[in-house]
């Protein structure tokens, strides 16, 4: 699979800026590492000033964005998170001028930093594990293994983040009693709330990496930008609106007015693309935490921090309606339409010429079949290749189709072989139907080396009291009588 290919899932941006991005990665790789660092970095920065209380904030993006890491890279995101882990341990303790030693910040960064990547790559491992065993449109399965193995994993890296500090003294035994709930659920909905959307730009910074994602069946159109952003606004201004009157009225009933959220958010997954449902959850998961920070929100928090728990849990569920319905589009294509002349498939040309066989009955009207092939075909095969032999198929079908009425049905049998349902037409007149696309293959160029292609044609009128299948038949044997008279002629039944 192409790498910019796969990044149209992960981007709008034109083809030609892709291509030249992926291009710089593949050639400075460390440039797709350092990226990454920039990235955890800045999202635990965005973490420590939208906290509500000490080690407490909303979601701690971080999380998502090593979930998202181990995911895509594996073990290769490992020196990258680590470092990361010892670098925002010397931030923090520059920020909270704690004034620990060298050594001991030394020791506890790295300490965290190793933890914390082991507890989520482990997660991380045996999530892709089910995603590449599930098959490729088991997604429930895939969002159920993310949602269960997503808040486990931030249950892992509490623990063993905790640990590590409480080892290396950077946090007492009561400190740890009471941050670790605040910790672990700061990290589940920085899971839950902002993995998919960082596996999208993780992607992008390093393009030989998550060909899976295609295999999600993910894939789907949405509306223009235009109409994405209004819907995002309006998401926006929705939860403002609830939040300022949490703030207002001081009754903890209000706060629960944000599971109403559902509601444009399902909108927007139903109707955007999964990228899109991503950034959406992202930036509205963003805006709680701004509203609780700036309101004065925080006797709410655990309310707000289930509510995006339930709200992204809705909106990857979601995501397999669309799926749903653009799989059995597809099936349904399948189905009544031949793969390479788009021709109707036999099944449905015989469902409908059955149908249309009863009206012709019920309404005392005609109606006719030709059965067709297309002479010499095996020699076309065997002297240009398959791929002239389907080009003169595909070039046969759009012929027909061109000359055929609204009503009448072309169907492909199999092979060189076709059929055509006439209703309304005698047997004389489906005679000159058949006769007039003989002469329209005859006239007919494939690409150069083919000019012109001959054709036997079967016809028949269907008799009040024989079924469609056996009318078929004797079309089929006047077919065979025309390739025995010569080929390139049309036999009726007498």
């Amino acid at each position: 699979m192409p790498h910019d290919q796969r990044n149209v899932i992960a981007s709008d941006a034109p083809l030609g800026t892709t291509v030249a991005a992926n291009a710089l990665l593949l050639r400075f790789p460390w440039l797709s590492d350092l990226l990454l660092i920039l990235l955890w970095m800045a999202s635990w920065r965005i973490a420590s000033l939208m906290e509500y209380a000490p080690h407490a904030s909303i979601w701690f993006p971080p999380s998502g964005v090593t979930f998202a890491a181990f995911l895509l890279l594996g073990k290769r995101a490992l020196p990258a998170i680590v470092f990361c882990g010892l670098a925002s341990t010397f931030w923090e303790d520059m920020l909270d001028q704690s004034q620990h030693s060298l050594s001991e910040l030394l020791q506890s960064g790295l300490l965290f930093g190793v933890v914390h990547s082991l507890s989520y790559w482990l997660g991380a491992a045996i999530t892709l594990l089910v995603i590449r065993r599930s098959s490729r449109h088991n997604l429930p399965t895939v969002i159920l293994a993310f949602l269960l193995l997503g808040p486990l994993s931030a249950l892992l890296a509490t623990f063993t983040g905790t640990q590590a500090l409480a080892v290396t003294s950077i946090l007492s035994g009561s400190d740890i009693s009471q941050i670790w709930l605040a910790w672990w659920i700061g990290d589940l909905i920085g899971i839950i709330a902002l993995t998919p959307l960082c596996i999208g730009l993780i992607s992008r910074f390093y393009p030989r990496c998550g060909s899976w994602i295609l295999e999600l069946g993910l894939r789907q159109s949405g509306s223009d930008r235009y109409g994405f952003v209004m819907k995002l606004l309006l998401s926006a201004l929705l939860l403002t609106l609830t939040m300022t009157a949490t703030a207002q009225f001081h009754h903890d009933e209000v706060a629960f007015s944000i599971f109403f959220m559902c509601i444009p958010l399902m909108w927007i997954v139903h109707t955007e693309t999964p990228l899109r449902s991503a950034l959406s959850l992202a930036l509205l998961s963003t805006l709680t935490a701004i509203g609780i920070k700036m309101l004065a929100l925080s006797d709410h928090a655990l309310v707000y921090q289930f509510a995006i728990s339930v709200l992204a849990a809705s909106t990857y569920f979601g995501l397999t309606v669309p799926v749903l319905v653009s799989h059995n589009a597809r099936l349904r294509q399948i189905a009544l339409e031949d793969g390479l002349t788009k021709a109707a498939s036999r099944s449905h040309f015989f469902e409908q010429a059955e149908q249309e066989v009863l009206r012709a009955r019920h309404y005392r009207q005609p109606i006719s079949l030709v059965v067709f092939d297309i002479d010499h075909f095996k020699s076309i095969n065997d002297k240009y290749g398959h791929s002239v032999g389907d080009m003169a198929l595909v070039a046969v079908a759009s012929t027909v189709k061109r000359q055929l009425r609204q009503a009448d049905i072309l169907g492909r049998f199999g092979g060189d072989e076709f059929m055509m349902l006439l209703p309304g037409d005698t047997l004389s007149q489906a005679r000159e139907t058949a006769d007039r696309m003989r002469l329209a293959l005859m006239q007919l160029t494939v690409q150069g080396p083919i000019q012109g292609l001959a054709g036997s044609f079967g016809v028949v009128e269907v008799m009040e009291t024989e079924t469609i299948m056996e009318a078929f038949d004797r079309a089929d044997r006047h077919l065979l009588e025309a390739k025995r008279a010569g080929r390139n002629q049309v036999a009726i039944s007498a």
